[in-house]
């Protein structure tokens, strides 16, 4: 009798180890896949964000400031700079302000990252992340509205710039604020840019071409950067006073948006 409950207990403790050594592996490979995961979906969502904030500014600049070759050059220079393992961002496809299904000032941007990625375990994996974005352009178009009287259209004239940061901030400042002098003032590099500044040998400036969006600071800089360039922090953007207002921007307490 005793040798029979020996026997069982070295039975139940024997399935017990044949279970423990099939269960445990594939738990443990699973903890490893979904540690790897967690890096991959961050990458992801980096690069959607970098792409929607560039988006988000080309639309808002579309009002006073037609950029057509703008954004899928500031979104893959942003994507890289926020994420280190960002091997390329590629456009699979961009239109610009162009109308569908009764919807107009609409703006696309398809793009391609590449990336690698190290498991725990050690190994590089070559992950291809496709994403699209869809926007439409503040260009102030009204269709419903009827057409402006004489008196609208000569105060329309005024245009009295002031100077806002898309990514910081919610005034609006005058020319000789402490704040817009200390930041760089973003541009499209022209000959002009290019006669007064020298391409910034850090960031690669030398290699934008006309019409990228390139970063100055007027005051007291000599060189024009790219979107990733450390020395980028901060930028405005000029723009009419009623425009800025009609966006939600106040005046500085500052200068008085003067």
């Amino acid at each position: 009798m005793k040798s029979e409950k020996s026997i069982s207990r070295r039975n139940k403790k024997g399935s017990y180890i044949v279970e423990a050594s099939i269960i445990l592996p594939v738990f443990l490979l699973a903890v490893i896949m979904l540690i790897s995961i967690i890096p991959v979906i961050a990458t992801c969502e980096g690069i959607t964000y970098a792409a929607g904030e560039e988006m988000r500014r080309v639309m808002a600049e579309a009002a006073f400031v037609k950029s057509p070759a703008s954004l899928p050059i500031s979104a893959a220079a942003r994507a890289k700079s926020e994420n280190h393992n960002l091997t390329s961002l590629r456009t699979r496809g961009y239109r610009y302000l162009y109308s569908d299904a009764g919807i107009d000032d609409l703006i696309t941007y398809k793009f391609r990252g590449n990336f690698s990625m190290r498991n725990p375990l050690g190994l590089y994996s070559k992950i291809r992340f496709d994403g699209t974005i869809t926007g439409r352009a503040y260009t102030g178009s009204i269709h419903d509205d009827e057409p402006a009287g004489k008196d609208e259209l000569v105060q329309d004239d005024a245009y009295i710039p002031v100077y806002v940061f898309p990514n910081w901030g919610k005034c609006y400042h005058g020319r000789k604020c402490t704040f817009v002098k200390a930041n760089c003032q973003q541009v499209y590099l022209s000959q002009d840019i290019r006669r007064r500044f020298h391409a910034c040998p850090l960031c690669g400036a030398g290699k934008a071409g006309i019409g990228s969006p390139v970063f100055c600071f007027f005051e007291s800089g000599e060189a024009y950067h790219r979107a990733g360039c450390h020395s980028v922090d901060r930028y405005y953007i000029e723009m009419n006073k009623k425009d800025a207002i009609s966006k939600g921007y106040g005046a500085c307490s500052k200068c008085g948006g003067e």
